[in-house]
């Protein structure tokens, strides 16, 4: 069954864009203008099927969302932002496995917003991205989650631990069994450390996303492929929905390991 109302909105990108500009509150044309990339000629018509349908109300200059409208947009809004997070890097989702991030977080994935995706350049393929190294070592507050090994993880842990960040960490058996055998000492300064705490994930029938990290300043997601292999490409992002997503989605898995007293 078609739908005129969906047709309203969808139809046009200068009417979907004007209704959610309207979102942060009345807007005169000229101020429409500033911030969507069109013609006046253009966007006046798209406006006035906009006051036909009573989706917006003008008082004076100014333009906003009606009752309706408000309800409306209220809607799109997610599942336009969520639309914008997948259609950003197509083949990066299309490659990836979504099963590994639980589905509360998937259905909050729109904010992770406008992201950068990252990997490493030839000059550190066997290396942790410094960017990312970087990023975190600035920041006051940490949470990471590895489901991989790389063989930096211990001195970049240890590194952390020593500059006083507030750091929590998650790890799986497989990386703890590696830590014991071959980074034992270094595993246990980071124990002894009291701005650091070790978690222990145990459920191995519950997959989990290739890493997390989230701080004060910026949140890190690594997906594993549908081969489940982690080629280190990373999506990056710095504003407060993101670094909130990342936090949430650590607590989630942090709520079901174990905290770790000692190696």
């Amino acid at each position: 069954m078609k739908s005129w109302l969906l047709d309203l909105i969808f139809l046009s990108d200068k009417r979907t864009e004007f209704l959610l500009l309207l979102k942060e509150g009345p807007k005169s044309v000229d101020e429409a203008l500033e911030k969507i990339e069109v013609r006046r000629t253009s966007l006046l018509p798209q406006i006035k099927k906009l006051k036909e349908q009573n989706l917006i109300v003008q008082e004076e200059n100014k333009y906003s969302l009606s009752l309706q409208g408000k309800i409306i947009v209220e809607k799109i809004h997610p599942l336009l932002n969520t639309v914008r997070v997948f259609e950003k890097d197509t083949e990066f989702w299309m490659r990836r496995r979504l099963d590994t991030i639980p589905y509360p977080f998937l259905n909050r994935i729109e904010e992770i917003g406008d992201y950068r995706l990252i990997e490493p350049d030839l000059g550190h393929a066997f290396e942790l991205i410094p960017e990312f190294v970087e990023n975190i070592s600035n920041s006051n507050r940490a949470v990471m989650f590895f489901s991989f090994f790389h063989p930096q993880i211990p001195e970049f842990f240890l590194n952390l631990a020593k500059k006083d960040i507030e750091l929590s960490l998650i790890i799986n058996k497989p990386i703890l069994e590696r830590l014991e055998k071959d980074f034992r000492d270094e595993t246990a300064q980071i124990l002894e450390k009291e701005n650091t705490s070790i978690f222990l994930f145990n459920d191995e029938e519950i997959e989990t996303p290739a890493a997390i990290a989230a701080s004060d300043k910026v949140m890190f997601l690594g997906l594993f492929d549908r081969n489940s292999r982690f080629d280190r490409q990373y999506i990056i992002n710095s504003k407060p929905e993101a670094l909130q997503w990342g936090k949430d989605l650590f607590s989630y898995y942090a709520k079901i390991s174990d905290k770790l007293e000692s190696i």
